[in-house]
């Protein structure tokens, strides 16, 4: 990808969360990243060529983020609460409806993106639950497929309307206490005295905050 190509999606995907999909133009996309409709053109066919291009180059982005996270994590606990803070970061700057309009718009898009998540969300979970328990942080009759199903059906019930409210289904915090109970879940003595420790931090930080 030449390095314009890529400042051009780059610079889409951030319209795209700011804005949502829907409102935005591909004249508004020209002129907020100062370059002409030809340019544009050149490097896309559509907006749903533009669009498809953006949600797969921000889905690589989160991936990555999720990729350096395990790599440099040694801990099964630390690890999926940092990779929750990636994931929720992304969540933070994104319009509300996006996911919406995507779908309703842009469904062969949507489809792609669904499957991929559904790929990430429940290999990166199995491989976490595996981890845990080797290093003794979460119980060792777990079974980790099972496991990894239940945490990816509980993501995909945090995106239907009629399972939990618009209004917190998105709030990070929301997010954050979902992910405790999960992990008070399935972890040993030792990964649940490790947890409380965490947690105990993390009130620490915040009232010197």
């Amino acid at each position: 990808m030449e390095n314009q190509e890529r400042e051009i999606i780059a610079g889409s995907v951030e319209l795209f969360l700011k804005y949502g999909i829907r409102s935005i133009t591909m004249d508004d996309v020209a002129r907020e990243l100062t370059i002409s409709k030809k340019t544009l053109y050149k490097y896309v066919s559509n907006k749903a060529d533009l669009v498809d291009r953006s949600v797969k180059l921000a889905f690589r982005g989160i991936h990555q983020a999720i990729d350096d996270v395990r790599a440099h994590s040694t801990n099964a606990i630390d690890e999926i609460f940092d990779i929750d803070e990636a994931v929720n970061e992304t969540i933070r700057q994104k319009h509300p409806a996006i996911e919406f309009q995507l779908a309703k718009y842009y469904p062969k898009t949507w489809k792609w993106l669904e499957s991929n998540q559904h790929r990430i969300v429940f290999e990166h979970t199995k491989e976490n639950l595996l981890k845990g328990m080797e290093q003794g942080l979460y119980r060792s009759d777990l079974n980790a497929e099972y496991i990894a199903h239940v945490y990816f059906g509980r993501f995909m019930g945090m995106r239907m309307d009629n399972v939990f409210p618009e209004s917190i289904c998105e709030n990070p915090e929301f997010l954050h206490q979902s992910l405790i109970y999960h992990v008070r879940g399935i972890a040993s003595a030792n990964g649940l005295e490790y947890l409380e420790q965490k947690l105990q931090r993390e009130i620490e930080t915040t009232q010197t905050i």
